[in-house]
């Protein structure tokens, strides 16, 4: 998935440096995945793969986020020798409707990648709030507009790839037969779900009750009407980040 998204981003930005080292990261997945394919042959593990392309859905739609705050094309590549080692699908329990011996295994790690990325998700999308906000609004300087331009640019590129990553690894929990609860806990992230927006730095603006946040900022409240951790944590984050912007 990070070669991919470097892979995407090389489109828009084909500097020969960064097509270097998207050469340098497909070498070393080829490696790889040569080297998985050795073990599972030593496992008798067989590489047929279910043809359901869940995982692939709706990927695009987390393009082009660096403008959007509130107050490219992926499609599959043909089945050929010639497919880069990014798009070749890695035979994993998820896609194996026939193999099911490490499903309970692969779910385990599916939940704690999902965990891992909505976190991330939190604190980019909070940043990227912090620069419109705090900076943008306020900036003193044309450089210092710039400036957070080039990091709003580089945050949004961010969401796009950790959505992904976690619409992935939910799609897989779905395969793996997680239960209801699993799923109602871990939700379909869409575009609207990642947006930046000035209620998510302080509630208690005027208007902030209007906006309903993403239920990502949700999970992990414990009691009603009181901050989650995470929001806490968010605001922490933000006050150094903000101290950070002061000698910009």
């Amino acid at each position: 998935m990070e070669v991919r998204d470097r892979v995407t981003r090389l489109k828009s930005d084909p500097r020969e440096e960064a097509r270097l080292e998207v050469e340098k990261l497909r070498q070393a997945l080829t490696t790889d995945l040569l080297s998985l394919q050795s073990l599972q042959s030593t496992l008798s593990y067989t590489a047929a793969t279910n043809p359901n392309d869940t995982e692939e859905q709706d990927e695009e739609s987390f393009d082009n986020l660096d403008d959007e705050v509130t107050e490219g094309s992926n499609a599959t590549e043909p089945e050929e020798i010639g497919i880069p080692p990014e798009r070749r699908t890695i035979p994993m329990p998820s896609n194996q409707s026939h193999n099911r011996q490490y499903r309970s295994t692969e779910l385990t790690l599916r939940i704690k990648q999902a965990t891992r990325y909505l976190a991330a998700l939190r604190e980019v999308i909070a940043e990227k709030s912090f620069q419109y906000s705090h900076v943008m609004r306020s900036a003193p300087t044309k450089s210092v507009r710039t400036r957070s331009r080039a990091v709003i640019s580089k945050v949004s590129d961010q969401i796009s790839h950790y959505s992904r990553v976690y619409n992935r690894a939910r799609a897989a929990m779905v395969r793996l037969g997680a239960d209801d609860s699993m799923l109602n806990k871990f939700r379909v992230l869409s575009r609207e779900d990642v947006k930046a927006s000035t209620a998510i730095l302080n509630p208690n603006i005027p208007g902030a009750s209007s906006l309903r946040l993403s239920w990502i900022w949700e999970m992990g409240a414990k009691t009603s009407g009181l901050a989650p951790d995470t929001m806490r944590e968010c605001k922490s984050n933000l006050f150094r980040i903000g101290r950070i912007g002061i000698f910009y």
